[in-house]
């Protein structure tokens, strides 16, 4: 029998240690490369957090083209937003990976994959969200840098796969191809952002306009209104004049943009130019001091409850005339030798000094602001038109029943207090050749009423508050419908009527209706989100009865009126002109002329 030596004996004793499992507690988990373990996992929660910051920061610039994209302005910006994200997601993650301090290096690069991804993501989302509020050039690059993110996200997951799958440790090359992965995304976003180069102002330039007989031009703007409420209630008789308008003009849907933004809608309709050129994108600004000492934030990013943590507190601004960089109609044609009238449009304020008189919409909200109305008789006079909802006519809320809602009286009181204004306006100033009035009051009772208007028109609703709501609905549609009748019989021929809405609303139906009436509590409303198609009528001088307008959106409304009054046309607008709307005797004796720009043109030395 062979005994083993001793020196087998402790190698063989050594061997079997090394398989046995340690007595006791495990010991701490050594630091991988001389860093503490507390440092890893804080390393691992915040670095993604950062990362996904600084993208944020660059997508408010892309944004945001009027804010200076300058190191300093940066710099803040992502110290700001790319702190505060490290900070989230070291919240979040911290106390899992301080349980598992083994699993921080390995959660670092999926954490920084989701980063990239979800960079990708909002770059995509909002390029197509804001796609008509943003310059083409800025819309161009952030889907560039969103299709590059892209690929940089796919990169990483593909490393960390790979990695996770062969259970491997990441070695020098990758930890730093992600390092760089990670900066190159950050390039990315700096460099498609500094491309973006904003074109040179026009230079002024005088312009010769034949001298004709015009129509007077008389366009009215219904907030809300929508044919699927107009051409039922026509057809019934319940509308006899928009009935006659219908039949002997042009009518059609007018599509909208999206998102919905009340002042930048009305402001394109008036201007025939896109928001982003116009510059009115937004209800408010938000002041960001943080960036630059006078920047503001006019779109902020969307889906992610921005404006309560990312504005730092600022308190808005509300946008105004002020903030639109183009000319709209009631400063177009006076410099082409057409006096104005202006009464009640949306981001009207301060009045402008160029039509023969002008109200802002604000004047109705607040008549001693400064500037709501011009000239100064104007602002004093209108002070004896407001009503109040407790002195509507009677003979006025006969068709509402019994007892109207107090927003359906407001809302009568409100339209009815701006079309008598417009109405005496128009007729004292003689040289005001051209009136534009908006009446928003059907904008409360659509988004109250429509619903149940809907569903007893069109699905047979016999229920209790349906049958009430359509009834507020009709008789404020025919309400509307006699103040147009007397607006039209007061004006002289020739003339031109133009009744728009920039925007319609969308009633629940189906699931959607129900989910309303069990959550809300309410199907009888309506939502004016999505931007529904808006309504466009023409009725007078030249245009052909009975036509049917396809294809139209808000651009193409300013081109055509300028065009109505027999006005060349500027090269530089975003929309066309609707000839389908004219009969053929007004095209051939009116042909289609052009001029460079509107902004060309110089200031009418008188209104």
């Amino acid at each position: 029998m062979r005994r083993d030596s001793p020196s087998e004996v402790t190698a063989e004793h050594r061997e079997s240690s090394a398989e046995m499992p340690p007595l006791g507690p495990s010991p701490p988990a050594r630091p991988r490369l001389g860093v503490p373990v507390g440092l890893q996992v804080a390393t691992a929660g915040f670095l993604p957090g950062v990362l996904a910051g600084t993208h944020l920061a660059g997508l408010i610039f892309f944004l945001n083209p009027e804010l200076p994209f300058a190191f300093a302005p940066v710099l803040r910006g992502v110290l700001a937003y790319g702190g505060l994200g490290g900070l989230l997601t070291l919240a979040a993650t911290y106390p899992f990976l301080r349980r598992r301090p083994r699993l921080a290096w390995r959660f670092l690069p999926w954490a920084v994959t989701a980063a990239l991804a979800l960079a990708a993501v909002v770059d995509w989302g909002h390029a197509s969200h804001y796609a008509f509020f943003l310059p083409s050039g800025i819309n161009r690059r952030l889907i560039k840098a969103a299709m590059l993110l892209s690929v940089a996200a796919l990169i990483a997951f593909y490393t960390a796969l790979l990695h996770a799958l062969a259970r491997r440790p990441y070695g020098r090359r990758s930890r730093w191809a992600l390092v760089l992965l990670s900066l190159l995304s950050v390039y990315v976003m700096v460099e498609r952002r500094e491309a973006f180069q904003p074109g040179p102002p026009a230079s002024p330039r005088p312009t010769a306009v034949e001298d004709l007989v015009r129509p007077a031009l008389i366009v009215v703007g219904l907030e809300g209104a929508t044919l699927d409420a107009v051409l039922p209630l026509a057809s019934q008789g319940r509308l006899p004049f928009l009935a006659s308008v219908i039949e002997g003009g042009a009518y059609g849907r007018l599509a909208s943009f999206t998102p919905n933004r009340r002042k930048a809608l009305w402001t394109t309709l008036a201007t025939g130019k896109y928001p982003y050129k116009h510059g009115l994108v937004a209800e408010r600004r938000y002041p960001a001091p943080l960036l630059t000492p006078s920047g503001a934030l006019d779109l902020l990013p969307a889906g992610m409850a921005f404006r309560c943590w990312g504005t730092f507190g600022a308190d808005p601004v509300p946008t105004d005339a002020r903030d639109r960089r183009v000319l709209a109609m009631w400063e177009i044609l006076p410099r082409l030798g057409v006096g104005t009238g202006l009464v009640g449009w949306p981001a009207s304020d301060p009045a402008s000094e160029e039509p023969v008189f002008a109200v802002s919409e604000r004047y109705f909200q607040d008549p001693n602001a400064p500037a709501a109305a011009r000239p100064d008789e104007v602002a004093q006079r209108g002070r004896l038109f407001r009503l109040r909802p407790d002195e509507v006519d009677p003979l006025v809320l006969t068709p509402f029943g019994d007892r109207p809602p107090a927003a359906v009286l407001q809302s009568l009181a409100a339209d009815q207090s701006r079309q008598s204004l417009a109405s005496l306006l128009f007729q004292q100033y003689r040289q005001a050749e051209a009136l534009f009035l908006v009446l928003d009051g059907l904008s409360t009772v659509t988004l109250d009423d429509l619903g149940g208007y809907s569903a007893v028109q069109f699905d047979g609703s016999q229920r209790a508050e349906d049958q009430q709501a359509a009834r507020w609905v009709t008789a404020y549609y025919a309400q509307l419908d006699l103040s147009l009748s007397r607006l039209w019989e007061r004006t002289p021929s020739p003339k031109l009527l133009a009744v728009v809405s920039p925007y319609g609303a969308e009633p629940p139906q189906g699931l959607r209706r129900l989910w309303w009436q069990l959550i809300l509590g309410n199907a009888e409303g309506s939502s004016f989100e999505g931007s529904p198609d808006g309504v466009l009528l023409l009725y007078g001088e030249g245009v052909q009865a009975g036509t049917l307008l396809t294809g139209a959106t808000l651009l193409d409304v300013m081109p055509t009126l300028v065009y109505g009054v027999g006005l060349p046309i500027a090269r530089d607008l975003d929309g066309r002109v609707l000839t389908a709307a004219f009969d053929r005797s007004y095209l051939a004796t009116h042909p289609l002329t052009f001029l460079p720009s509107y902004e060309t043109l110089e200031p009418a030395t008188e209104p």
